[in-house]
């Protein structure tokens, strides 16, 4: 193989990117510029992400499509274990009444 050629691609490929389009993408380094496309391109890579993870949450997330089934189930014996602990608690009187209310309304699904 003759990589002889690759030193040339690369010197045209940065003097591409010198160039007075690219020189700076996508951020700037802020002199001669106003504080709104600053303000602006913050928030549009804040939209990217924002996008980026809801499509994430949606596809992983509770009852999503890719989401492996045995996390759900692992879940939810976890919480039948905590809820029968908790009863098992405020049978014997480790807890009152309030506390053991407070706490099934945080285990329940």
């Amino acid at each position: 193989m003759d990589f002889s050629h690759i030193p040339a691609l690369l010197g045209g490929f940065f003097d591409f990117l010198d160039s007075p389009q690219w020189r700076a993408w996508p951020f700037n380094s802020g002199y001669g510029e106003h504080i709104l496309p600053a303000v602006a391109r913050l928030l549009f890579v804040s939209l990217i992400m924002g996008a980026i993870l809801l499509f994430l949450r949606l596809l992983f997330g509770p009852g999503g499509p890719l989401r492996d089934k045995e996390l759900d189930e692992e879940a939810r014996l976890e919480t039948e274990k905590e809820r029968a602990e908790l009863k098992e608690r405020f049978e014997k009187g480790e807890i009152s009444e309030p506390e053991y209310e407070v706490r099934m309304k945080r285990l329940k699904d």
